[in-house]
């Protein structure tokens, strides 16, 4: 599904979608910026509190993926009214 069919379905949830995951990935970059992996600090900001940091928000982009994926199902669709059989 593109974009422009998730963006004309729910203008509201798309753009919210879209920033979000442009805050995480910005938050991603940022959280790996902070740590010096090849002298760690023993307490506080370890680099292992950076990995799972960014491995919550990378789940959490995919999971904002799949709900702007989820779009594209038109499953379970109503039927048409009345039925088109019952007129033959």
């Amino acid at each position: 599904m593109s974009l422009t069919d998730a963006f004309e379905r729910s203008r509201t949830l798309t753009v919210g979608l879209l920033v979000a995951i442009a805050w995480l990935v910005f938050s991603v970059a940022r959280v790996l910026g902070q740590f010096d992996y090849w002298a760690p600090e023993p307490a506080g900001m370890t680099p292992e509190a950076g990995v799972i940091g960014v491995l919550v928000m990378a789940a959490t982009i995919l999971f904002a993926t799949l709900v702007l994926g989820a779009f594209e199902s038109d499953e379970p669709a109503p039927e048409a009214w009345p039925p088109e059989d019952a007129a033959e």
